[in-house]
C-alpha cells in the first residue's frame, strides 16, 4: 500500500485531481491544507506572519506576555538550546520527558505514535529547550518546511510551588518568541501555533496561544 503525506499544501485540489489519474498512491493523509477534500475536517490554528518587522510582531503580543518576557530576560537566567539536527537520541530524551507529562497532565496522547511520527519526520523537527540550573524547563517540538515552523507538541516541567511555576510559564513564553525570533531570521514565512480548538474544556490553552498576536486560521 503506498501512502502520500503532505503537510501546508496550498493546492491540494490539483495534487488530489493529480494522483487520482495516476492512480499512484492508495491513500492521502492530509495535515492543514488549503482545501476541504472528501473525509478531510476543519482544523483552526493560529498563524503569525514572519514577513513582519519582528518589533511589530512582538507589540502584537498580549501587554502581560510582553512583560512576562521582559522579565525572563532579565532575571532568569534561562538557557535556550536549539536543535535542527534531530537523531534517536534526541527523540527518546524527548519522549521520556513528554511521557511523565503526557501521565500527569492526563493528556491521552498515545506516545508510541508520537514517537514514530517524530521518527519518521525527523529531518523536519527542531526542538527547542529553555533550561535552569541544568534542568529542562520547557521542550517545544516543531514541524518545520522552511516556510512554516509549526508547535507540534510541547512538555513544561511540573513547579512545586507559585514561584517556580511562575518561572515556568515565563519560560513557556520567552521560548516561543525565541522560536520566532530564529525562524524569521531563518527566512520562515509563517509560525504556526500547532491548532486551537474554540472549545470550553481547552480555554486556557487557547488562550495562552491567543496572546501571541496570531490571527485564526481555518485549514483542513
Amino acid at each position: 500500500m503506498h501512502i502520500l503525506e503532505c503537510h501546508y499544501h496550498d493546492n491540494i485540489r490539483l495534487l488530489y485531481n493529480d494522483l487520482i489519474k495516476k492512480s499512484e498512491y492508495d491513500i492521502l493523509k492530509c495535515y492543514q491544507v488549503d482545501t476541504q477534500l472528501p473525509n478531510l475536517q476543519k482544523f483552526y490554528t493560529l498563524q503569525i506572519n514572519l514577513n513582519e518587522n519582528l518589533n511589530d510582531i512582538f507589540k502584537k503580543f498580549a501587554k502581560n506576555t510582553r512583560n512576562e518576557i521582559n522579565k525572563c530576560y532579565r532575571d532568569d537566567k534561562l538557557l535556550f538550546l536549539i536543535n535542527e539536527k534531530i537523531n534517536q537520541k534526541d527523540i527518546v530524551e524527548f519522549i521520556i520527558l513528554f511521557n511523565k507529562f503526557n501521565k500527569f497532565k492526563n493528556l491521552g496522547t498515545n506516545v508510541n505514535e508520537l514517537e514514530k511520527s517524530l521518527v519518521r519526520k525527523k529531518e523536519n523537527i527542531a526542538f527547542f529547550k529553555a533550561v535552569k540550573d541544568n534542568r529542562i524547563v520547557v521542550f517545544n517540538v516543531y514541524f518545520v518546511d522552511n516556510n512554516r515552523a509549526r508547535l507540534k507538541c510541547s512538555v513544561s516541567l511540573r513547579g512545586e510551588d507559585g514561584k517556580e511555576r511562575n518561572l515556568i510559564g515565563r519560560a513557556n513564553r520567552t521560548l516561543h518568541f525565541e522560536a520566532i525570533s530564529f525562524f524569521k531570521e531563518k527566512g520562515y514565512k509563517l509560525y504556526d501555533m500547532g491548532g486551537v480548538s474554540l472549545t470550553e474544556d481547552k480555554m486556557g490553552i487557547d488562550s495562552f496561544k491567543s496572546k501571541f498576536g496570531g490571527i485564526l486560521f481555518t485549514e483542513w
